[in-house]
Order: C-alpha cells, then sequence, then structure tokens
C-alpha cells in the first residue's frame, strides 16, 4: 500500500469511529430520555394508584355512614310514634287535672 492509501484508510476509519461515536452518543441520549420517560410514567401511575386507594377508602366511609330512605322512614315513625305518646300523655294529664279540679 502506498502513503496515500494508507492516509486515506486511516481518515475513512478515523470518520467512521466518529460516525459510530456520534449515533453511540445518539442512542445513549435517547436511552436516557426513555429511561427519564419511564421514571416519570411509574411516578404518574403510583400517583393514581394512590388517588384511587383514596377514594375507594372515602367511598367506602360514604356507604358505611350513609342514611338510606328506610333508615329515614324508620326515624320518622319512631318520632311520630313518640310525638303520639307525648300527646297521649299530655290529655290524660289535662283530664286528671281537670277531673282533680272540678268540685
Amino acid at each position: 500500500m502506498t502513503e496515500d492509501g494508507a492516509f486515506t484508510l486511516e481518515l475513512a476509519i478515523a470518520e467512521l469511529r466518529r460516525d459510530t461515536d456520534v449515533r453511540l452518543a445518539n442512542q445513549e441520549g435517547r436511552l436516557a430520555l426513555l429511561a427519564q420517560s419511564d421514571e416519570l410514567h411509574e411516578r404518574r401511575a403510583d400517583d393514581q394508584a394512590r388517588l384511587i386507594e383514596d377514594l375507594d377508602a372515602r367511598l367506602s366511609a360514604a356507604e358505611r355512614e350513609q342514611v338510606t330512605r328506610a333508615h329515614l322512614d324508620n326515624r320518622f315513625r319512631h318520632t311520630i310514634a313518640l310525638l303520639s305518646l307525648i300527646a297521649a300523655m299530655a290529655s290524660v294529664a289535662v283530664a286528671a287535672l281537670i277531673a282533680f279540679l272540678s268540685p
């Protein structure tokens, strides 16, 4: 090989090496971006999972403490029965008072 051929070969090899280094750096950059994106998605997934757990706990608490129509109807019936009893006792007390005060 001549000196010119060897120099040309060395230049070609150096250019290939530089090209390879540039492409390798690009690939490393892309991998770093993918890793960062993956971490971001994992954090978002964890946040969403926590939010779902929180909402599930709130829903469970609301279901435990909810007032149903049947519960309200039952409470209303008890209130009416209690008021009826109080009215009956007041009537008996007034009748006894009138009987006691009449000559």
